[in-house]
């Protein structure tokens, strides 16, 4: 179904929860009146499938965050030196030398020696551990009647992987994964002191307790992650402490958050598509094309990336984005773009497919982009094969009010 772009239209805050419970209209207007839009936020917000594109690879928007002195949307309190003696100062200063916040060539310096937990062969090594892991969590539904795709399925599923590789304890995991979503908060406008608080604490505390993880494995190494980065080496270089810490946070969110999000959503599209999902249960081949489409036609909040600093005047349709600007990419608006795809308000896994903008591009795609498919796949592939009358059981699914851009919950009858 296309959505109206109607001369009346009058888009939304882009930080409320009317915004976020429905993104797509207004960034279909937005990508059709004002694709260089001028937040009342002061970023800019490119909404077009070829500027994302050529932002995502232009050097002149930068992902080097410490040129700015702050995270992203994160005021700094005091202009200078960083105090270092407040912890959230010294807690932000170490998450900005994350491998995703740096241009090359540190970044690449970075990425090479954390690559290795993310290629073929270590995703390969995967598959039979998310293959036990998602027949687990079947048997649960099994028994139970019932099974809750974003707390039963996703969850569990892709937490587990993410702290399994990073060696996070199993009586851990739960608070690690929870932290994230206070720290979400920390670039948000919109955002009360309390909740900006809680994201400064939370952010603290991932640190500290990341740390004390890697100190453990300095002292008695084991077959994770951490270990693999504490010893690795290339070129003769190693990694500094801190940023072995901040990749790891980095990690955690590529293997783990953004992928619960796009299995649950993706089987809540598959099942609000009935007829595709009975093409993906006749025909398991079409799984691949069907994760694919889901990429597309879902973003987890349909609008950013890691945003950009503007390191001189860019020009993008006539606009002047000036010096020192934040620039934001709505990945989402882009993958529906009508100048790239044929009816793309429409979800269908038969499309020819072209590349789409859900993991990024550049040097700044996804690392974490073949696990996270992976996962998707086999838990798709599983669900079809074992649950042949799977059936929605919420029509009215709504978004989780702590994070906007999940469900609070997909239930599902399996049958047996």
């Amino acid at each position: 179904m296309m959505v109206p772009l109607m001369p009346h239209f009058t888009p939304l805050d882009l930080h409320s929860r009317e915004f976020l419970e429905d993104p797509a209209p207004t960034l279909a207007w937005m990508r059709e009146h004002d694709p260089v839009h001028r937040s009342a936020y002061g970023y800019w917000l490119l909404t077009r499938y070829d500027d994302v594109a050529a932002a995502l690879r232009d050097p002149r928007l930068s992902s080097e965050w410490t040129k700015k002195g702050s995270l992203p949307g994160v005021s700094q309190r005091h202009r200078g030196a960083p105090d270092l003696d407040d912890p959230f100062v010294r807690a932000q200063q170490v998450v900005l030398h994350s491998f995703n916040m740096k241009d090359a060539p540190s970044h690449t310096r970075i990425r090479v020696l954390v690559q290795q937990a993310f290629g073929r062969a270590a995703v390969d090594e995967q598959r039979g551990r998310v293959t036990e892991l998602v027949r687990d969590c079947i048997e649960h539904g099994m028994e139970q009647g019932a099974l809750d795709l974003v707390t039963e399925l996703a969850f569990p599923l892709t937490i587990t992987v993410a702290s399994e590789m990073i060696g996070i304890p199993a009586d851990a995991r739960e608070r690690f994964r929870a932290s994230f979503e206070d720290t979400e908060r920390l670039g948000d406008p919109t955002a009360t002191a309390e909740q900006h608080e809680a994201a400064r604490q939370a952010l603290v505390w991932q640190l500290d307790f990341i740390g004390e993880v890697v100190e453990e494995r300095r002292r008695h190494p084991q077959h994770d992650l951490v270990s693999a980065l504490v010893h690795a080496e290339a070129s003769g270089e190693t990694l500094t402490n801190n940023e072995i810490l901040a990749a790891l946070l980095t990690l955690y969110t590529a293997a783990g958050t953004t992928t619960e999000r796009m299995i649950s959503s993706g089987m809540l599209l598959l099942l609000q598509h009935p007829e595709q999902w009975s093409a993906v249960r006749r025909d398991p081949a079409s799984i691949g094309a069907a994760v694919t489409e889901i990429l597309r036609y879902h973003h987890p909040n349909q609008q950013t990336t890691t945003p950009r600093l503007a390191l001189e005047d860019v020009e993008v349709r006539g606009m002047v984005i000036p010096t020192g600007s934040t620039v934001r990419v709505a990945l989402g608006a882009a993958n529906r773009d009508p100048s790239r795809w044929e009816q793309p308000e429409r979800f269908d896994i038969t499309r020819p497919e072209l590349v789409s903008l859900g993991f990024g591009q550049g040097i700044h795609y996804c690392i974490g982009a073949p696990l996270a498919r992976m996962q998707t796949q086999v838990a798709i592939e599983l669900l079809a094969a074992d649950c042949p009358d799977l059936t929605l059981m919420d029509r009215d699914v709504r978004h989780d009010p702590r994070r906007m851009d999940r469900y609070e919950r997909v239930l599902v009858t399996l049958g047996r």
